[in-house]
Formats: structure tokens, sequence, C-alpha cells
């Protein structure tokens, strides 16, 4: 592997292991409560209309299989 290959794994491993910037970790408990789901809770910018008037969005909350 060459020298700038190695550079490019390196920074990926780096950046891989880093949180996801505007998400946390969650988990959702089911039907039982000793399992408890991980899921990311990802938090969206505000939506600006047409007239100027900014719209909340909630939080889109995904499923991690990683974990």
């Amino acid at each position: 592997m060459s020298a700038s290959s190695q550079d490019v794994l390196t920074q990926l491993d780096a950046t891989s292991t880093q949180p996801f910037p505007n998400s946390k970790r969650v988990y959702i408990t089911g039907t039982r409560p000793d399992i408890r789901v991980p899921m990311r809770e990802i938090s969206l910018s505000e939506t600006v209309l047409e007239n100027g008037v900014h719209e909340i969005n909630p939080p889109v909350t995904v499923y991690v299989a990683s974990w």
C-alpha cells in the first residue's frame, strides 16, 4: 500500500470514530422492558418558507445496526 493510501485510510478511520454532528444516541424500549433498541436521533435545521417564516422540523430517529 502506498504512503498516500495509508494516509487516506488513517483519515477515514479517524473520521468514522467521530460522532455525527447534530445527532445523539438514544435507546428505545419496546414491549419488553429488558430490551432496548439502539437508535440515532438526528436534529434537523429549520426550513425557511417562501414567505420568510422559519418552520421548526422535529428530529428524525433512525435505527442503527452497527452498535
